[in-house]
């Protein structure tokens, strides 16, 4: 179970961090601006906490939301592959 949760960790915090990067560099692109709330749900989230602040520790609070909400899924994912694999 710990392994799990490590890989799906590394997984989630890696994707969250490689989104959190590049949603940014699409601001002109209509269809990522579309795709915001699924790309970076962090900084939604923080923007709702904490208003529209800047500063480093807001970024670091989105960035970890990021990567909580995009590990979620993984340790679903690796749940379920683990669990329907045959003896």
């Amino acid at each position: 179970m710990n392994s799990i949760i490590l890989r799906s960790s590394v997984c989630g915090f890696t994707l969250g961090a490689i989104l959190f990067a590049i949603a940014p560099l699409g601001l002109g692109i209509s269809f990522i601006e579309v795709l915001k709330p699924f790309l970076v749900p962090g900084v939604l989230i923080t923007q709702l906490i904490l208003g529209n602040n800047a500063g480093s520790i807001p970024i670091m609070l989105a960035l970890l939301m990021n990567g909580v909400i995009f590990t979620l899924p993984f340790i679903g994912y690796f749940l379920i592959r683990t669990n329907t694999r045959k003896p």
